[in-house]
């Protein structure tokens, strides 16, 4: 096959061309074994990074013709509570996201960091970017108290709700925390939340996937 690379001496410019129709690509190995391959894909013209030697498998960084780029193994999840918790908590219970009752529904796990059961765990040290909503229901007026936590290895956050009963004076009542949490590879992450001042009769509702827990990698 024909090719037209070419390093222009006078400039230091390098050309990658294959000359015909072909990815255009450098690739980057060690003791042989393709490590790391960079170029643009011909299939769709998009300029891509990619693991191992050839492009569009295993990408790391898509950038497209039109310039919108994603970054397919960068850990993001979302998850939701598919079925409601009743009785979850109203005299000051914790209950977690995930593992007090009903496991989550998983809408997106990129990179497969999170699990089910409420937790997800940090694939490298970074910031990341973490929210969640809490949907409730049957408070009373002596619910006074309430608290929504997000617990990683380093620190606590929390966001607390005085007299959540009064305030939910008909139909259901949220809860929202979002957080930007500095984590370490393996450090974990789950939500908790509880309400006190009465009997456990507050339920945590699934109602248009509203409970949920979801995060991704930011830098």
């Amino acid at each position: 096959m024909a090719t037209k690379n070419s390093l222009n001496n006078k400039s230091q410019e390098l050309t990658l061309d294959p000359g015909a129709s072909g990815d255009s690509f450098l690739q980057f190995d060690i003791n042989s074994t393709g490590e790391f391959r960079i170029g643009v894909d011909d299939t769709d013209d998009s300029f891509r990074i990619s693991q191992g030697s050839a492009l569009g498998t295993n990408d790391t960084f898509v950038m497209t013709a039109a310039g919108e780029r994603t970054m397919p193994l960068q850990s993001a999840f979302l998850a939701y509570l598919g079925t409601t918790d009743s009785n979850a908590t109203g005299d000051g219970t914790n209950y977690t996201l995930g593992s007090s009752g009903n496991a989550l529904t998983e809408v997106f796990d990129q990179n497969s960091d999170f699990n089910t059961n409420g937790t997800f765990t940090a694939p490298v040290t970074g910031k990341f970017l973490l929210t969640t909503t809490i949907l409730m229901d049957d408070l009373v007026a002596a619910h006074v108290t309430s608290a929504l936590t997000i617990t990683t290895s380093n620190r606590t956050y929390l966001a607390e709700m005085n007299n959540p009963g009064a305030m939910q004076s008909s139909g259901d009542l949220s809860f929202t925390l979002s957080v930007l949490a500095d984590m370490d590879a393996s450090d974990t992450a789950t939500v908790t939340f509880y309400i006190a001042g009465s009997t456990k009769v507050v339920d945590v509702i699934s109602t248009g996937a509203s409970s949920s827990f979801g995060g991704s990698l930011i830098c």
